[in-house]
């Protein structure tokens, strides 16, 4: 039942409201839908941004694509709780809680072939600015070296709706995605994060970014 209310909701009310006010201009979709887990990491300063990365996909995919997000956010009440998990489907991540492992719900995720998308930033950056990664994504790519890390580059959704706007703005928004990315045997984590990071740069090279 929830795998055919997000697909019903992605057909009929997110593509078609991405597409009508952000003017979506699309993204290399063989890239994004492919068999198999993945994570999809991609550069993070809108509110709309995991709408246009989740109108990227197919609707016949939609089911296998969970966006990771914070669990004290996105949990803080029973509504918001159930919409986070039943329609968009995240997959929580808990931030606080030494004996905790925050990313043991995405390593589950990936056993049952899930697409995740994951923001390394962390949260929503000043609009044109590349923020630092958290350590999250690289700790989770070492742990599954056979996953494909697969590079987007958002663009207008800045300009769309950044932090601290209220409506978003008609500006056309597009998603560049790269090559998939592997970890090396026994690389250390700021190596992978540094390759990452300029993946993600090379595919924003024809826009003003301050890394």
């Amino acid at each position: 039942m929830h795998q055919a209310a997000r697909r019903f909701i992605h057909r009929f009310v997110l593509r078609p409201l991405v597409r009508a006010v952000l003017r979506f201009e699309g993204a290399d979709g063989d890239r994004l839908d492919r068999p198999g887990p993945a994570i999809v990491v991609a550069n993070h300063n809108s509110h709309v941004d995991t709408a246009v990365l989740m109108a990227a996909f197919p609707t016949e995919s939609i089911h296998r694509v969970r966006p990771m997000a914070a669990a004290d956010y996105f949990l803080r009440n029973r509504l918001l709780a159930w919409f986070s998990k039943t329609i968009v489907g995240i997959v929580p991540i808990h931030r606080r809680g030494a004996d905790e492992d925050p990313l043991a719900a995405a390593s589950q995720a990936l056993g049952k072939d899930t697409v995740l998308l994951v923001f390394p930033e962390g949260t929503r950056g000043r609009p044109g600015v590349f923020g630092d990664f958290k350590t999250g994504v690289a700790r989770l790519a070492l742990r599954h070296p056979d996953v494909p890390v697969v590079p987007v580059w958002l663009d207008g959704c800045e300009r769309a709706m950044p932090r601290g706007a209220r409506l978003p703005h008609r500006v056309a928004c597009r998603a560049t995605v790269g090559r998939p990315l592997f970890p090396r045997p026994s690389e250390p984590v700021p190596e992978f994060l540094s390759r990452l990071r300029a993946a993600m740069l090379a595919l924003a090279r024809d826009f003003e970014v301050a890394a």
